[in-house]
């Protein structure tokens, strides 16, 4: 592949910057060539990192696959989350009183505080964390459970820290959040240790920068601050920052880069989609000058287009969906569906889940599942002994147990596994079949477990009208909706974005910022990322989007007024 001009000025670029990269830009092409010329340099060492795994592996594709270039054990490449752990947590915890680990322990288990001195308002402490400041604040607090996140704070702040604390200490356990704030203590309060680990490498490159955690990107500011970094090279496009929901801030990232003084480089060729989608798009961004599309289908006369549904059957869009794909010779396994939430893409897969999860029903159901398909993985086989530690003796944290334990629980969790019923039948007979079988596997650790198998896996008389496989394993759909969340990093030639109909629930209606875009007027600063959110659904697009609008007062006026957003409205009927 040839690079751009863009591209080879990212490529060849001499210390620190912030690079600023449009949608379909080929950032990652450029970041491993970048990666690539700099291993070239006789003692060069490199950190490429990402946010995700999947981004530090498209990376690695790259470098591996097209440009033939290994990283050896000098170099790293993984997310930033994996960095931090490897070269700060794990080496140096103890200097924070760690006496073992320390594990990262995820997946729900953890003690719950009472606030207010309410027993039915409790909260996990895993719901906690610290941001860059060192203040502590809520993360996705349960229902029921009444205040703001500084209202919460202030009522057991205090309680949440010192047990979070004691467990630190004791066993080593942290959440994946609280991890990253034990490394920027270790980083704040260690110079030697920001020096030592800064010291390692000569250029640290983070793509998907804008949706780096702040106290990730607060660990970048000590480490480069050190000055034993040659260069920091932050990759991304702050318009695609949409993931406020774990920590990242689209602000926190420009910061940085103006504080440590990176100088700016720009990507603004899209290779990606076609040019009427870029200008569409341009809409739900900051930028006022759509980016200009270069790829092959820079030139698709396809429009976007806008259709309405009937407001309370969001599948309905799908049938219309169909029928212009094939008008424009694409077919379903070229298109992709987004929506908002889980709650919409539920509904237009045909699924009400019935479980969260981290239920217990829905641990075993998947569990089965995947072993029925050959997919089943180590993190599957871990739920499945923190299922059984659980009913045995009362906890998920499975580093806690002592040695015996372990290995009694490892033997357990196999034995579980192939105790399984197969998926069959009405989900109430198939969940009863099931706890039977964890109960009799619980019990070979603990003559009298701590839950019951009743207990752990409760079931309802109506669950007998599901079927198990509907439930654990539907069928794959001609058409699957996902979230945009989940989607981002992918494309597709056709994408359909459903806008969900307000609800009173729904604290930012995206509704509301289709009403802005076509009134030309400002939206609120909490809502920015409500619109990024929209900007990243439609530049997932290489060559048509649809956009449908709930068929209501609302949506009738705003689709009526799509044309000057260069979106032609489409009849349904």
């Amino acid at each position: 592949m040839i690079l751009t001009e863009q591209q080879r000025a990212v490529v060849d670029a001499e210390g620190d910057f912030l690079l600023l990269a449009c949608p379909g830009s080929g950032k990652t092409r450029s970041a491993a060539e970048r990666t690539a010329r700099l291993t070239r340099t006789p003692g060069a060492k490199v950190a490429v990192c990402s946010y995700t795994n999947v981004g530090a592996d498209r990376i690695g594709t790259v470098l591996a696959a097209e440009l033939g270039v290994a990283l050896d054990q000098k170099h790293f490449l993984g997310t930033i989350h994996k960095f931090l752990l490897r070269y700060v947590v794990h080496p140096y915890a103890h200097l924070l009183g760690a006496e073992r680990g320390p594990f990262i322990h995820e997946g729900g288990g953890w003690p719950e505080v009472r606030v207010y001195g309410d027993n039915t308002q409790r909260i996990g402490l895993d719901r906690f964390r610290c941001t860059a400041d060192g203040s502590l604040t809520v993360t996705r607090a349960p229902r029921g459970v009444r205040g703001t996140s500084e209202e919460i704070v202030a009522a057991v702040g205090r309680e949440v820290r010192q047990r979070k604390g004691g467990l630190f200490r004791r066993a080593g356990l942290l959440t994946a959040d609280d991890a990253m704030w034990i490394a920027l203590r270790l980083l704040r309060e260690f110079s030697p240790v920001a020096q030592a680990v800064a010291g390692r490498f000569d250029e640290l490159l983070l793509d998907e920068a804008q949706d780096t955690s702040e106290l990730q990107l607060a660990c970048l500011e000590v480490l480069h601050a050190t000055g034993a970094l040659r260069s920091l090279v932050l990759v991304g496009d702050l318009e695609q920052s949409i993931f406020s929901f774990q920590g990242a801030s689209a602000e926190r990232c420009q910061k940085l880069a103006d504080d440590r003084g990176l100088r700016v480089l720009s990507l603004t060729e899209n290779h990606r989609s076609s040019q009427r989608i870029c200008d569409a798009a341009v809409n739900f961004c900051t930028r006022t000058t759509p980016d200009t599309a270069v790829g092959p289908h820079a030139g698709c006369e396809i429009s976007p287009e806008v259709m309405l549904y009937p407001a309370k059957e969001p599948q309905a869009a799908l049938a219309v969906f169909r029928a212009r794909l094939a008008r424009y010779e694409m077919t379903p396994e070229q298109a992709t569906v987004l929506a908002r939430n889980w709650k919409i893409v539920d509904a237009l897969n045909g699924q009400t889940s019935l479980f969260k999860d981290t239920e217990r029903q829905y641990v075993l159901g998947r569990l089965a599942a995947r072993l029925a398909a050959g997919t089943l993985t180590a993190h599957d086989v871990r739920r499945a002994q923190r299922l059984l530690a659980y009913c045995a003796w009362d906890t998920t944290h499975v580093d806690t147990l002592t040695d015996e334990q372990r290995a009694a629980l490892r033997r357990a969790g196999h034995l579980l596994l192939g105790r399984l019923p197969a998926l069959g039948g009405d989900l109430r007979t198939w969940l009863v079949s099931a706890r039977e079988a964890l109960h009799a596997v619980a019990s070979t650790l603990e003559a009298k477990v701590a839950h019951v198998g009743g207990r752990a896996v409760t079931t309802k008389p109506d669950w007998a009208n599901e079927k198990a496989n509907d439930v654990f394993a539907p069928a794959p759909r001609e058409l699957s909706a996902r979230t945009v969340h989940s989607f981002k990093g992918e494309d597709s030639d056709a994408v359909m974005v459903v806008i969900r109909r307000p609800h009173g629930s729904d604290p930012t209606s995206q509704m509301e910022l289709w009403e802005a875009a076509v009134a030309g007027t400002e939206i609120d600063a909490e809502k920015a990322e409500e619109r990024r959110v929209l900007f990243v659904a439609l530049t997932r697009a290489r060559r048509y989007c649809l956009v449908a609008l709930p068929d209501d007062g609302r949506g009738r006026s705003v689709a009526a007024s799509c044309t000057s957003l260069g979106f032609q409205v489409i009849t349904t009927t």
